[in-house]
């Protein structure tokens, strides 16, 4: 008698995507909608849709716009579609979030105030999650194949621009070369006439902005007003430091004035408060080290300073949230800007060092 072949279950490690711009669009969609939701809320006081006992939350809308994503992603096949479905689907999750405290509390409090908090602790572990499975390990050649299977659906619809075809052939140089599709996708690429139709609007737009940013970030000017603005705030950090040291310091030879200050500044202290010191220190020791290194290696500093801005997104300001709800976003903006800034920031330096190693 036969002995009956055991089932195997083969779990298969998930293919990842080679665009880095849909879960970006993504995020600042979402982000956007939900701030552009509190300011028009708190600018017209808060009306509600609605009447006769009804109430239309736009948790419903947020609902309404992930729904329509889904079936975007599902009907159609274009890199637009895609596009327009993060978009969306950003737009969909940012409402829905937003009302995040109605359903933590037994009152539905929309003003719930640890929400600002914990939407912000929602987008970062989004935002370092994605990040992580971006980075931790590079493409695999099957990956990198099915990424240009992906990228040849614009061969038939003549909608491959210039940068898609060289995006495709970088793919496939990275795939395994013995498989038979990589020599034939590889002389189709090639062979396309990119750029026939012209890119489009949106395409255009972003390459322009693209351009003027990359104009202004590398502008030495530009580069000096950025160490300005950190040499300001390790200047900052650096008296703040030394005053703290002097309430301390006058409060242990018993001056009352320093013994007030200390009471002030520790009153009502407790592990949050403790967890925002420990971080204001870490990041303006950091910002300190930054501006000391300016003059021997920029790199080195704009890591410094890199590192700063992130313990300040990490741990700082997921506290502040929790004291100043979300008015805390204008800082989490600013941030965001000075990150993205520092890192073009490196490459080009790390550009630049190439160049001369080569030089020599």
């Amino acid at each position: 008698m036969n002995k009956p072949r055991a089932l195997g279950l083969r779990v298969r490690t998930p293919i990842r995507s080679a665009d880095q711009e849909l879960l970006d669009a993504f995020l600042v969609s979402a982000i956007a909608t939900l701030v552009v939701i509190r300011i028009f809320l708190e600018a017209t006081g808060y009306p509600q849709l609605g009447g006769d006992g009804l109430h239309i939350a736009h948790v419903l809308w947020g609902g309404l716009g992930m729904l329509v994503a889904i079936v975007l992603l599902l009907l159609f096949l274009t890199s637009t579609s895609r596009l327009v479905a993060a978009v969306i689907g950003g737009i969909g999750f940012g409402a829905f979030i937003d009302e995040l405290g109605k359903f933590l509390t037994s009152d539905n409090n929309y003003f719930f105030k640890p929400t600002a908090a914990l939407v912000y602790v929602v987008f970062v572990i989004l935002f370092l999650a994605s990040r992580e499975i971006r980075s931790f390990r590079t493409l695999t050649p099957e990956e990198n194949l099915v990424n240009a299977v992906e990228l040849s659906k614009k061969l038939v619809g003549s909608g491959l621009g210039e940068m898609d075809r060289d995006h495709a052939l970088r793919l496939l140089d990275g795939a395994d070369q013995t498989n038979p599709l990589v020599p034939a996708l590889r002389e189709r690429f090639l062979a396309a006439q990119p750029g026939h139709a012209g890119p489009s609007r949106l395409g255009r737009t972003r390459s322009s902005l693209g351009r003027v940013y990359a104009r202004l970030v590398g502008n030495k000017w530009f580069r000096r007003v950025i160490a300005a603005f950190f040499v300001i705030q390790g200047v900052s950090f650096l008296i703040g430091v030394i005053a703290a040291a002097a309430v301390v310091i006058g409060t242990l030879l018993g001056i009352a004035e320093a013994r007030v200050a200390l009471d002030e500044t520790t009153a009502g202290s407790t592990l949050a408060s403790w967890i925002e010191v420990v971080a204001g220190v870490a990041a303006g020791a950091l910002v300190v080290r930054g501006v000391f290194a300016l003059w021997r290696s920029r790199l080195t500093a704009y890591r410094a300073f890199e590192l700063a801005i992130l313990i300040d997104l990490m741990l700082y300001l997921p506290f502040a949230f929790l004291d100043e709800g979300f008015v805390t976003f204008v800082d989490v903006l600013i941030d965001l800007a000075l990150l993205a800034t520092l890192r073009y920031m490196q490459v080009q330096e790390k550009r630049i060092l190439a160049t001369s190693l080569v030089r020599r």
